[in-house]
């Protein structure tokens, strides 16, 4: 791939993006119209302030939201199949999101049921979801120094990712009868499935401080080191990669990316899996260089989309959304079923 033909990709990408973020702000159980969004970007106000917010703290904060969720995930999968050198590797399947979503239960279990006075705030989130993530890979690495063939590997990931989940379930359903309906943990059944339409702007601040600096280093300083080590460790030396803190540092990016979005928004699957997929198969390279920012694209697209599927109003007609899981495994699951069965002739 050239730089002409990358730009063009690019480009398109962005005006993709565009779109579906100008549906994202007219679809949903009250559709807008273009004379709405309009007077609100050249007036500031619609004229009518319910609208006007509706627009502003969620419309507009479920289109950011979908960009980090979409670009850290894509990049956390991407890392993640760069560390196993596999095409189906995938911080959901691999346990990653199942083990930040139970460190932050805990974070708030504990003060739930215990009353231990523990400090609930943004970063406690976070810091319980990269402690929970980085557990969960550290047993999966291990396996992986025993279980060769990746397929073993992914079903036992999967399996590990299935216990923790349960464990997590009744996490919640014992928080919830001790502290009663309004307990703290009511709401985490639906965000066990992945959502982004409760995101706040202080969220996606905190989110973006995190997310947006980690990809921006990822690709500056790790591109070429990822090329060699896709190459195989053996080459990844001679070229001066210490491939030991190499790996680890993968491990390290991919929890802090998918663990932050897991904090907020809860495990969001088939995204790091299908779009370095994607990304791959439109540069026609497995150049990260390219492929690095393709991923984060994609991933931006696909989340976006499924958002939008996933609004009542817009596939069914219904006063409750869908999970963002449900359009995620609709578009995302035929992907993965595919790379799988041809897992042996993908190179990446």
């Amino acid at each position: 791939m050239n730089l002409k033909k990358f730009s063009v990709l690019l480009s398109l990408s962005l005006i993709l993006i565009g779109i579906l973020s100008y549906f994202s702000i007219l679809e949903g159980s009250v559709k807008l119209t273009n004379e709405n969004l309009k007077d609100y970007i050249f007036d500031g106000s619609t004229g009518n302030a319910g609208i006007d917010l509706m627009i502003k703290n969620l419309r507009m904060t479920r289109i950011v939201g979908s960009i980090l969720v979409g670009s850290a995930i894509a990049v956390s999968g991407l890392l993640m199949q760069g560390y196993f050198r596999n095409p189906l590797a995938d911080p959901y399947f691999m346990g990653i999101a199942s083990g930040a979503s139970l460190g932050v239960v805990l974070y708030t279990f504990t003060s739930v049921l215990f009353d231990l006075g523990i400090p609930h705030s943004v970063y406690g989130r976070i810091i319980a979801a990269y402690a929970g993530s980085l557990i969960a890979m550290f047993v999966v690495i291990n396996i992986s120094k025993v279980v060769k063939q990746i397929s073993t590997l992914l079903i036992c990931g999967m399996m590990i990712s299935a216990a923790i989940s349960g464990f997590s379930d009744i996490l919640v359903a014992t928080g919830s009868y001790v502290d009663g309906e309004n307990s703290e943990l009511a709401g985490y059944l639906s965000w066990g499935m992945g959502s982004i339409s409760s995101l706040t702007w202080v969220q996606l601040e905190s989110m973006a401080f995190l997310i947006i600096p980690f990809i921006i280093l990822t690709y500056l300083f790790l591109s070429k080191n990822l090329d060699a080590n896709l190459l195989g460790e053996n080459y990844a030396v001679s070229v001066g990669v210490d491939t030991k803190k190499f790996r680890r540092l993968l491990v390290l990016l991919s929890c802090i990316l998918s663990s932050t979005v897991v904090a907020f928004a809860g495990p969001i699957a088939f995204v790091g899996i299908v779009c370095p997929i994607v990304a791959r198969l439109l540069c026609g390279t497995s150049k990260h260089f390219f492929v690095l920012p393709m991923t984060a694209l994609t991933g931006i697209i696909f989340v976006i989309l499924a958002d939008i599927l996933s609004r009542p109003g817009v596939l069914f007609q219904a006063t409750v959304p869908l999970p963002l899981l449900c359009p995620l495994s609709l578009l995302g699951g035929p992907i993965v079923i595919i790379s799988f069965l041809k897992s042996k002739k993908m190179r990446i």
